[in-house]
C-alpha cells in the first residue's frame, strides 16, 4: 500500500470534505492498511485530545478485536466492511459532526466527528470519534476514541 500523509483540511472546510475524509480512512481499513489509516491521522500524547491508539500495531488490534484491546478468546476477528454493502442499519446517532467554532472544548478543536464502522458485513457498535484541531492553519484529525459506547 502507498504510505499516507496526515488528512489536511482547510478552516473552512465544508462537512461533506470532512466526512470524505473519514471515508477515505475507512477504506484503507477495508483493504486492512492499517499503516496507511494510522498515518492519515495526527497524533496527540498529552490531554487534551490524546490519541487513542500510538501505533498501527494498537490500531489494528482495535479493529480486529472489535473495539477492545486484547482479543477474547472464541470471539471472531473483525474486519471493517464497506458501507455499501453492510446489512442491517447503522447505529441511530453514530454519525455526528458538531463544529465548535466559538466553542471549542479545547484550544484549537474545531468540530468531533462521530463515525460509525459495519463489521463482518453488518452494521456493529463500534464507533470512531475523532477531534478536528487546528495544527498550522488546517484542520487534522485525531481519533481520541475507538470503541463500543
Amino acid at each position: 500500500m502507498a504510505k499516507s500523509r496526515t488528512a489536511r483540511l482547510p478552516l473552512d472546510c465544508s462537512d461533506e470534505d470532512i466526512l470524505a475524509v473519514a471515508k477515505q480512512w475507512t477504506n484503507r481499513l477495508v483493504a486492512e492498511d492499517y499503516a496507511g489509516a494510522f498515518g492519515m491521522l495526527h497524533h496527540v500524547v498529552t490531554y487534551p485530545g490524546k490519541s487513542w491508539v500510538g501505533s498501527v500495531a494498537e490500531l489494528r488490534a482495535w479493529i480486529v478485536n472489535c473495539g477492545i484491546d486484547e482479543p477474547i478468546e472464541g470471539e471472531p476477528v473483525c474486519r471493517v466492511t464497506p458501507f455499501d454493502s453492510a446489512s442491517g442499519e447503522m447505529p441511530r446517532g453514530y454519525l455526528s459532526l458538531v463544529r465548535r467554532e466559538g466553542q471549542e472544548s479545547y484550544p484549537g478543536c474545531r468540530a468531533r466527528l462521530d463515525w460509525p464502522f459495519p463489521l463482518n458485513g453488518e452494521w456493529s457498535d463500534l464507533k470512531a470519534s475523532f477531534d478536528l484541531v487546528i495544527l498550522r492553519g488546517k484542520l487534522v484529525f485525531v481519533l481520541v476514541a475507538l470503541r463500543v459506547p
